[in-house]
Parts: C-alpha cells; sequence; structure tokens
C-alpha cells in the first residue's frame, strides 16, 4: 500500500495519491455455453410454462428462487448460479435499511418476484429503487415478474411503462424479447416501445403547427388550437371521447370551411358542461373551462388535414407525456428531424430530485404507520400536500411528482384494505386523495405554461389507468391558476410543501447578453449583487425562503453551484439558514437538450432531519451515507472553515489578459517588421506563452505588444509607429465594444436611475493602447527572474495540474497562473499529490476542468512548517528528477500533456514513480501520518498556521528554503529574440 493512501470514500483521481495494489487473477477455464437452436429453445419456454403451472402455486418467498433457475435452465443455462447471477442480492433502501433483490446479474438483468395473480404495476417504484442502488455496473434491463407474467423495463429509456409485457404462457413464440439473457446475448426485440411513440407524434403535430405558422396565424391561436387537437387525439383513444369522433370529424371534412365547422364543433361540445345532448357529437363530456375555455376553430387547408388525419393514426394513449411536451415545443420550429434526435429529461434523473424530496418522507410515514387511523391520517394530509416547479418548463417534474404520489396513495388504500377485517368493508372503493390541482408552476415561456398544463393532465388519466382505478376523469382539472405565466423570480409564489425543478442554466458572464442589462439591474435590487455566481444560485435561496419547516426542495444546477461565488449565494445561504442538504448528487451529467454537467441538491428546511444524508459522488458507483453533506457536496471535512494565509500574499498571480487578442498578439514576422521600423519598440514586444502552449506544445512563435506608459503623450512620443499600428487595429474594437456598453446603461438607467451599471469598455477605451489587464503585480513579482513557475489555469479532470518552469523572458497569457519562485523545492510542493488534493477540493470547475484560483486554493495553502533540511533537500532532488526526467522527453518533440496523459493508462512508468517518489517527500518535510486522513491533516495545518499568525507568531509560508540543495536548470525555452 502507498504510503499517501487515501481513505475509503475519496474520490480524487489524484494520480500520485491513489491506492496502489497488486492482485492476482486467477480465471476458471468453463467451457463455452452456446444457445440452443430455436425449436429447441421454443420446445423448453414451452415446457417450463406447463412445469410451472402444473408444480408452482406462484408463493413469491417460497417458489422464487425456484422459478427463476428453472427460467435459466429453459434459457439455455445450467442454472442460475452457472450464467452469473446472484440470489437475494442486497440493497441498500432509499430510506435506510436493507432489502433483498431476487436475482440480479451484472449488468444484464434485475429481476424482482411477486406471488402469483400481483398487479405489477403497483410495485415499479420498489424495481427502480433497486435498480438505482446496483451501482456499479448496474443492469440495463429490469424484470417484474409474478410467475405467469414477465415485465421488462429500459430505465434509461422509459421508465412509467414497461418495454415489452410478455405472458409465460407466450414466451415460447415471444422468446426474443429476453434475447439479453441468453447464454450468447443476442439483441433483444420490444414492442411497447413509447419513446418511439411519442417521438412520432410530436413530430406530425409539429408539423401541423408549422404549416398554420407559415399562414401567418399569430403564435397563441396556433398553440392553443395544436393543444386541444392532441387533447382530443388523446381522449378518443382513452376512451373519453365517443366513437373517436375527432378522427371522424377529420376524415368527413372535405373543405377548409367543413373543418372550421367540424372540429370546432366538437371542440365547442367538448367545453360545454354535461354529455352533448343531441347532434353529430351527442354523448361528448364535458372536459373542463381551461384548455377549451377558449374553442379555436381554423378553416385548414388539404394539406394540413392531411397532416392531422396522419397525426391522428398514432396510438395517443400510449404518447408519454412526461417527454411529449418536450419533444414538441423543440420540434416546432427546428423541424421533426428534431423531435426523432432530441434529447430530452430522462424520468431516472428527474427522480434523482423527486425520489428524496416527495416520495421517501411519504414512505417514511407510510412505514411507520401500524393502524387504520394512522393510514387514514397519511390519505388525508396527502390529499393537502402541494408541490411547485418554479420553472416547470414542459411539467415534466410536476408529472412525475404527481405519478408518484398517486402510487403512494395506492400503496396506503391497499394497506388499508389488508388491515380491514370485514371482507365488505375490505371491497369498499376509496375516492381518490391525489389531483392535479395540488401541483403548481410558473414559466416566463407562455407556450410551455400551457403545454405543463395537458402534460399534468394527460398524466390523471394515465395514472387512472395505471394503478386500474375507475375513478373520475372529466371533467378535466382546471389548472389555470396553478400552473401560470409567470417570472419567478419577481412573483410571489404560491404556499406549498415542497419545491423541485430545473432552473435556467445561465453562466454569469452571459446574464447581461442573454437576460438584458435591465433584468440584471433588477436582480441586483432585488437579490443585492452575488459576485461570480450563475443565474441558478437566485432559486436557491428563495426557494429555501419559500419553504415552511419541515419542508423539503430539491433543484438541478450547474456545478458552480458548489463552487466559489455560487456556493455562497446557494447552498451556503441554505446551510446557514437552517437547511440540511439531504440528498445530493455531487456531479453527473444532464440528460437533457443541454450538454453539460449537473449538480443535483435537496434539501430540508428545519423540522426532523434524516440522521443519514446520501451524498453520489459518482452516480456509476455506490453513494456515500453521511452524517453530514457540506456545500461544496463534498463527503470530507467542511473546508468552508479554510483560513486565508497572510503569509500566501503574493504568491500566485493571473497571467496577463489582451482583451483585443488580434491587436496585441503577433508572430516573429510583425516582431521583425517592428524591430526594423522602430527599434526603441522592440522592449515593449515580448514572447507569449499561453495554457495550451504550455502542455501542448514544445515551440511557440507568439509575441504579445505589452506598452507600460498609461499617458497617450508619452506612448505617442516613445512609439508612435507601434502606436499608429494600433490605432488601426485596437481602437475601432474599442471604440466599438465602448458604444454598445453605453447603450446598455442608459437603457438600464431609463428604467431603474439607481441601476448598476458597467465602465468596462469606457475605461479600456481611455487606454486604447494597452492590454485589458497588464497584471502589475505579476510583472514585479517576476521581474528579475530567469524563471518561474507557471500552471494553466484549467487542468484536465483526469491529467490533474501539470506545473512547469518558464523561462523569465516569457510572459504569460490570462489562461494561465505564475508562482514567483524559480527553486525546486517550492516547484515540489506545488507538483505533489498533497497540493494537488487541496486544489481538487478547494477549486472550481468548468465544465470538468478544474480552475486553480488565488482565493480559493493558494491563500489558504498551509505551506510545511519549519521543516528539516534533510526533508528540504529530499524534496529539491526528487522535483530535479522529475524536471529532467520531463526536460529529456520535451527536448524529443513529446509535449508535457502527452508525457502525463501515459499516467491516465496502465503500466510500468518511470514518472509515476518519480512522482511518487516526490510525494513520499513533501510527506516527509509536512510531517503528516499516512495512515491518517491527508485532507484533514492539511486542513488542521492551515487552522495552526493561521492561529499562530493571529498571536503574531512567525509562519512558514512559500518560497525557497535558503539552503536546499542546488537544484535543476531547465525551463520552458524561449525562442531567441529577434
Amino acid at each position: 500500500m502507498s504510503a499517501l493512501d487515501c481513505p475509503a470514500g475519496r474520490r480524487s483521481a489524484v494520480h500520485s495519491l491513489n491506492v496502489v495494489l497488486s492482485a492476482t487473477i486467477v480465471n476458471v477455464s468453463q467451457p463455452q455455453i452456446t444457445n440452443a437452436p430455436v425449436d429447441q429453445l421454443r420446445q423448453r419456454l414451452a415446457d417450463f410454462a406447463v412445469w410451472r403451472a402444473t408444480h408452482l402455486v406462484g408463493d413469491e418467498k417460497g417458489q422464487s428462487q425456484v422459478f427463476l433457475d428453472r427460467l435459466f435452465q429453459a434459457l439455455g443455462w445450467p442454472g442460475v448460479f452457472e450464467a452469473g447471477a446472484t440470489l437475494e442480492y442486497r440493497v441498500a433502501n432509499t430510506n435506510g435499511g436493507t432489502s433483498f433483490a431476487d436475482l440480479l446479474w451484472k449488468p444484464r438483468v434485475l429481476i424482482e418476484m411477486k406471488r402469483a395473480g400481483t398487479k405489477l404495476a403497483r410495485h415499479l417504484s420498489q424495481a427502480f429503487d433497486y435498480w438505482v442502488q446496483a451501482v456499479p455496473d448496474r443492469p440495463r434491463y429490469v424484470i417484474l415478474c409474478n410467475f405467469d407474467e414477465l415485465w421488462i423495463y429500459d430505465f434509461d429509456h422509459q421508465l412509467d411503462a414497461p418495454v415489452e409485457m410478455v405472458r409465460l404462457a407466450d414466451l415460447s413464440t415471444r422468446w426474443e424479447s429476453l434475447g439479453f439473457l441468453l447464454p450468447e446475448e443476442i439483441r433483444p426485440v420490444f414492442g411497447n416501445d413509447l419513446v418511439a411513440v411519442t417521438r412520432e407524434a410530436a413530430a406530425e403535430v409539429a408539423k401541423v403547427y408549422r404549416s398554420l405558422k407559415a399562414r401567418g396565424i399569430d403564435s397563441a391561436t396556433v398553440q392553443r388550437f395544436t393543444l386541444q387537437c392532441v387533447m382530443a387525439m388523446f381522449a378518443e383513444d382513452a376512451g373519453l371521447l365517443p366513437e373517436h369522433s375527432f378522427t371522424k370529424a377529420l376524415h368527413d371534412a372535405r373543405t377548409g370551411p367543413e373543418a372550421y365547422d367540424l372540429i370546432g364543433g366538437l371542440f365547442e361540445a367538448m367545453n360545454t358542461p354535461g354529455a352533448t345532448p343531441g347532434g353529430r357529437f351527442k354523448g361528448t363530456p364535458y372536459f373542463n373551462g381551461g384548455l377549451f375555455s377558449t374553442v379555436v376553430a381554423l378553416e385548414l387547408t388539404d394539406s394540413e388535414l392531411g397532416l392531422l388525419r396522419h397525426a391522428a393514426t398514432t396510438e395517443w394513449s400510449q404518447v408519454r407525456p412526461e417527454i411529449f411536451g418536450t419533444l414538441f415545443e423543440g420540434s416546432m420550429d427546428a423541424g421533426e428531424r428534431h423531435a426523432t434526435g432530441a434529447h430530452f429529461t430522462s424520468q431516472a434523473d428527474i427522480q434523482r430530485v423527486v425520489q428524496p424530496v416527495v416520495v421517501q418522507p411519504w414512505r417514511e410515514r407510510i412505514a411507520a404507520a401500524s393502524s387504520i387511523p394512522q393510514l387514514n391520517a397519511i390519505l388525508n394530509d396527502m390529499s393537502q400536500y402541494r408541490v411547485l416547479d418554479p420553472a416547470v418548463g414542459s411539467g415534466n417534474f410536476l408529472y412525475i411528482a404527481y405519478r408518484e404520489m398517486r402510487r403512494l396513495e395506492r400503496e396506503v388504500i391497499e394497506r388499508i384494505r389488508e388491515r380491514r377485517t370485514s371482507a365488505s368493508l375490505a371491497t369498499q372503493e376509496s375516492f381518490g386523495y391525489v389531483t392535479p390541482e395540488q401541483f403548481y408552476g410558473m414559466d416566463v415561456n407562455p407556450f410551455a405554461v400551457e403545454v405543463a398544463k395537458v402534460t399534468m393532465l394527460l398524466g390523471k388519466k394515465l395514472a387512472d389507468d395505471e394503478l386500474e382505478e375507475g375513478g373520475q376523469t372529466l371533467p378535466l382539472d382546471n389548472l389555470d391558476k396553478n400552473i401560470i405565466h409567470a417570472d419567478a423570480l419577481f412573483t410571489a409564489w404560491p404556499e406549498v410543501d415542497a419545491i423541485i425543478g430545473n432552473p435556467p442554466f445561465i453562466g454569469r458572464r452571459k446574464m447581461v447578453a442573454e437576460l438584458g442589462a435591465d433584468y440584471n439591474s433588477r436582480l441586483d435590487l432585488e437579490y443585492g449583487p452575488r459576485g461570480v455566481s450563475d443565474f441558478v444560485t437566485y432559486w436557491f435561496p428563495k426557494a429555501h425562503d419559500h419553504l415552511p419547516a419541515g419542508g423539503r426542495a430539491g433543484l438541478v444546477a450547474t456545478k458552480s453551484i458548489k463552487q466559489g461565488d455560487g456556493r455562497k449565494a446557494a447552498l451556503d445561504y441554505i446551510v446557514d439558514n437552517g437547511g440540511v442538504i439531504i440528498d445530493a448528487v455531487a456531479a453527473m451529467p444532464w440528460s437533457g437538450e443541454a450538454a453539460v454537467t449537473v449538480a443535483i441538491v435537496s434539501w430540508q428546511k428545519g423540522g426532523e432531519v434524516p440522521t443519514k444524508r446520501t451524498l453520489w459522488v459518482n452516480v456509476d458507483e455506490p453513494p456515500l451515507e453521511l452524517s453530514e453533506i457540506t456545500s461544496a457536496l463534498s463527503p470530507e471535512v467542511n473546508l468552508r472553515s479554510a483560513r486565508d494565509l497572510a503569509v500566501n500574499a503574493g504568491g500566485v498571480f493571473q497571467g496577463q489578459t489582451l482583451g483585443v487578442t488580434d491587436a496585441f498578439r503577433i508572430d516573429s514576422v510583425a516582431v521583425r517588421r517592428i524591430q526594423q521600423l522602430e527599434p526603441d519598440a522592440a522592449a515593449v514586444v515580448r514572447p507569449l506563452l499561453g495554457g495550451n502552449e504550455l502542455l501542448k506544445q514544445t515551440s511557440v512563435d507568439t509575441w504579445i505588444v505589452d506598452i507600460p506608459e498609461r499617458s497617450a503623450d508619452e506612448a505617442w512620443r516613445k512609439y508612435p509607429k507601434l502606436m499608429q499600428r494600433l490605432s488601426t487595429s485596437a481602437l475601432p474594437i474599442r471604440e466599438g465594444k465602448a458604444k454598445v456598453e453605453a447603450d446598455r446603461n442608459a437603457a438600464a438607467l431609463a428604467s431603474n436611475p439607481k441601476a448598476r451599471v458597467n465602465r468596462h469598455h469606457s475605461g479600456f477605451l481611455d487606454r486604447w493602447w494597452m492590454l485589458a489587464w497588464r497584471r502589475e503585480e505579476y510583472l514585479t513579482a517576476t521581474s528579475g527572474l530567469s524563471r518561474y513557475i507557471a500552471l494553466t489555469r484549467t487542468s484536465s479532470e483526469l491529467r490533474g495540474p501539470v506545473f512547469s518552469f518558464v523561462s523569465g523572458q516569457f510572459k504569460i497569457a490570462d489562461s494561465m497562473v505564475a508562482f514567483p519562485f524559480s527553486d525546486d523545492y517550492s516547484f515540489g510542493v506545488l507538483q505533489s499529490g498533497i497540493h494537488e488534493l487541496w486544489f481538487r477540493e478547494r477549486c472550481t470547475t468548468l465544465e470538468t476542468r478544474l480552475t486553480y484560483t488565488t482565493e480559493a486554493v493558494f491563500s489558504s495553502f498551509p505551506w510545511p512548517q519549519e521543516p528539516s533540511q534533510s526533508s528540504v533537500d529530499r524534496v529539491s532532488r526528487a522535483s530535479k528528477a522529475i524536471i529532467e526526467h520531463r526536460a529529456h522527453a520535451f527536448a524529443l518533440g513529446q509535449s508535457l500533456a502527452a508525457q502525463y496523459d501515459v499516467l491516465r493508462r496502465p503500466g510500468a512508468s518511470t514518472l509515476r514513480k518519480l512522482h511518487e517518489e516526490l510525494d513520499l517527500a513533501v510527506l516527509e518535510a509536512y510531517g503528516f501520518d499516512p495512515n491518517e486522513d491527508l485532507l484533514t491533516q492539511i486542513f488542521e495545518t492551515n487552522l495552526v498556521v493561521a492561529l499562530r499568525e493571529e498571536a503574531g507568531e512567525a509562519v512558514t509560508g512559500p518560497g525557497p528554503r535558503s539552503t536546499e540543495v542546488a537544484g535543476s536548470n531547465w525551463m520552458w525555452p524561449a525562442q531567441s529574440l529577434i
């Protein structure tokens, strides 16, 4: 085991801090099992169905295992164990405790058995919970089985409905649906792909929408008409409209006026209270005064009638409302190909919010109920429970929360029935408690609001059908007051018990461009300035303040929510104001349209909080059960308490920001021309190194024009020709940006005289011949050094930070940071795994890249305190060995990135061994115990140094030790000055 072994639970990818284990893998030779011929396979499956009917009564506890073993034998395996599957696989419950999945075979299948006759739909949540916890190598498919039916789920594809339902008696002819269980796995054939049905439906309706829009009909009218058509098609396929009256009206309409009369007449009937007493649409029930409160009748063209007729051929009762809205809304203008290939947020991802916020509290209460009165009280409370999505979009989060609440309601009703002693009472039907009117939403997109209402209305009927409840679907709930068109950040929220959703992702630096200066001014007035924090951070504190005591919220955010100013504005606020993070995903790819890595945070405001909290550091690995989840979404010590150290001041600087890059960045040809025309200007033209060049190249031909004079008089006197050059390249751009800024400021001030306005570009215009930011402190700190240490500001998450010496002749761009040290000891401490560990825990991230900042990383990083001379020398020697090894490869044309990419792969590596020696040397310099948590030891050192500084005691800061051994000479080479 490495001397720098990390404790269990650490997820850092620090190459030099990983545990190195040697293991001998014994390969047990087994004969290859091949698939039986199809006729034999079908006969075996038919015999298995007969055997089950003859010998098994379908007892879940006593006969599940023998059933599964015989099933595997029928498929061609010797048995379950020979296939590699595990029976009674231990699974952690999401609400604590342990359960056992009947069969788990990674990565193929999870099978959950229920007694014969069980309604499988009611056990979907349990199977989904098991699947979520079955990591790593989560199985692709899940099967619910009651001895006579097999419901096959692909949760990554669709959650609410199985991709296939097969009766055991039919398995011999439909064996391909279990192709993934055969000895030689084949691609299964499924017949219930509702996602594909939904994509087709969205594309077809989008065609109608685009045709109507192309004729100049206003958007609001087109949107309402298409949604009324959607509801009519769904209603007739779901049995809510008699005799497919919408489809018949489409086919009977031969002209535009006839379409106006027939379709408009149907919609009028659907909006008339009571059943239509007579005429063509006799018997049409009343739908509601919401969606159909304004009936839209249009004269359709022949083409549009044809499109609607084709759309009506889709089996609309199979359309999944949780994705229809997203696909339809996204494809209205982008075309049907968008609907075919568009991404949508998967239900499995949405459940990462809905489960801890909505489902788990009710499950725990249901599990604890021991009497009918307690269960009745739960039903009553469910009927009063209210949920809000303040950025509702197409309604997907609300829909899933509603469906889960309906399932929980059904579970309570079933428990009441089981406890009733009277047979007559046990068969009494309970009325529905949970309704769509308990769910609230708001959005700035008016059409998304209408789609969200339809999503919820469709969901009510689907929930009734799934749970086989004869509830009254019609008239539909009127959700006009529940889901509204409004800006949630400037609108009062309804009183609710839970808040869920996925607020907009807009980076701080894009907010003015996307939202406007006036809107940003309103945000500052309402919420106050909040530094460099993304738009999503405004939603967290507002949601927290709005929760009642004991209420829960869960929101999806960019990863910035756990870093820097974003964390301070959002999660720190929650934790500091009585909130407890109960469930979180530190980082995961989001399944929606935006290709982003997100964090998901669920929390509770006061009340009786759970003692165990769940943190998913990696969604493909088991979660951590913790007593606390910090606002950094970390399982480690709470690094918010780390102190800035005065001794570290002036130890790191950001490189120069050009601003108008094309004007100030030149090549050697331009440098020669400047030297020829104006020799004095050579003093302000220096070679420039950027982060990409440092890591991925071995030479550069980039120079920077860096005039230090802040007075135009002085600059024109010293460098007239160079200034003339800049006046044609830099000046026009600076003038244009200053004008845009001035216009934005004027608009903001006109709306709000106290608005905060930007003056950046007007300031740049005042000194248009200078770099945007010269970084005077950096230039002063590195002046006179033959070399200094540099690092790219953003580092690959997998490669980690690669420090390098840079020649003092170079200036570095703002894609890098500079450390004004030229000694190998300082290099060794910075390049060590100990510093990298602190860096990874304290840094901010850009997508998945790690960003080094003075404020978050270096200012609080404690250096070894009074290390012995032998320890200093050992670090210096280890550093020198690394530098010289890298220099040799560099001279042969191998970039630093290429050298360190080798460390991502297994195999003996000289560079890896050199880093292991450096880590041991730095560990010795600190005096840390390798058997204790390293992050905790760094943190404790930080606090000790801070306390000593406050007491006026001497402390050891960054920089060289005066007596260290002679070091290396290599640096990133500067090209010959011209």
